[in-house]
């Protein structure tokens, strides 16, 4: 199994996991509560063939590097591209909260990109979280004093089937009911697997410092900086991340499409789509 290493960079150490491939090089940035070695899509990639490296972005686990911005972390992302001998990179990926990150990798600043994928990502020039009450609790209840009890929490509720489920209903807009019944065994593993390897560390405070509406402009200058093709996916049945944020990506990088998914809930990569999405990112990689 592959274990995640640091690599030692001008601003200190960053945390990667390396995963070989055979096809070229995906540069894959996870979202809120994961760090390099939380798979929340990564293996998508690595079902492809493609070489994977997974960054524990500021603030989550082992990188060590300061309270660093997403544009100031990309010269980072270069050096450590560099110490792997990565030169060009097939696509730099996001999800979610990495979105930011992958938006100023393929913007400039770090190895040459030749594409961008944005999975369910916030924030783009809008704000996030999409609620007020997110926005006041987030910072208190996912703060480096509490996140710990509370991630303790979650791995216990999630045991149960029951409280796996409760903990998907929050990701989703649709209820349960319409597709709890849906997921196989495995997927049910997989998302349980996942909230197990959550923590926010002091990265998920970082990420909200950076989604306020004051930062609407720079993002807004970020997302029109890039000039590779960009596939934005995201569905209407997240209940994580509203879809108007896969519209305003969409709208603001030049070039940019939108692929609407099926996906019942922000776990985008987990369910029957999976195949169908797996298809469309390899066409987009290789077009």
């Amino acid at each position: 199994m592959v274990g995640t290493r640091l690599v030692s960079t001008s601003a200190g150490a960053v945390e990667i996991l390396h995963v070989p491939g055979d096809r070229s090089a995906v540069l894959f940035f996870p979202g809120g509560h994961c760090r390099a070695a939380t798979d929340c899509g990564r293996s998508l990639y690595a079902g492809l063939g493609h070489e994977v490296v997974s960054f524990s972005r500021p603030g989550y686990g082992g990188t060590r590097v300061g309270r660093l911005t997403a544009a100031e972390f990309t010269p980072l992302v270069g050096e450590v591209c560099e110490q792997l001998g990565i030169s060009s990179v097939a696509a730099s990926v996001g999800v979610s909260f990495g979105g930011l990150q992958a938006v100023h990798v393929a913007a400039g600043g770090g190895p040459s990109v030749q594409r961008l994928i944005l999975h369910s990502c916030a924030p783009s020039t809008k704000q996030y979280p999409d609620t007020r009450a997110e926005a006041l609790l987030g910072p208190v209840v996912f703060s480096p004093l509490f996140q710990g009890a509370v991630w303790g929490l979650v791995r216990s509720v999630v045991r149960s089937d029951a409280g796996l489920r409760m903990m998907l209903s929050q990701l989703s807009n649709l209820p349960t009911s319409q597709w709890w019944d849906q997921m196989s065994v495995a997927d049910k593993d997989e998302a349980q697997s996942l909230f197990r390897a959550m923590r926010s560390d002091s990265g998920f405070t970082n990420d909200l410092r950076q989604a306020h509406p004051r930062g609407a402009d720079a993002r807004r200058k970020a997302m029109s900086a890039v000039k590779c093709p960009t596939m934005v996916t995201a569905s209407r049945s997240d209940g994580g991340v509203s879809f108007t944020h896969a519209e305003d990506f969409a709208r603001v990088i030049p070039d940019a499409d939108l692929v609407e998914l099926s996906s019942p809930s922000h776990l985008f990569w987990i369910g029957s789509q999976k195949t169908q999405l797996m298809s469309t990112l390899h066409s987009f990689i290789q077009d």
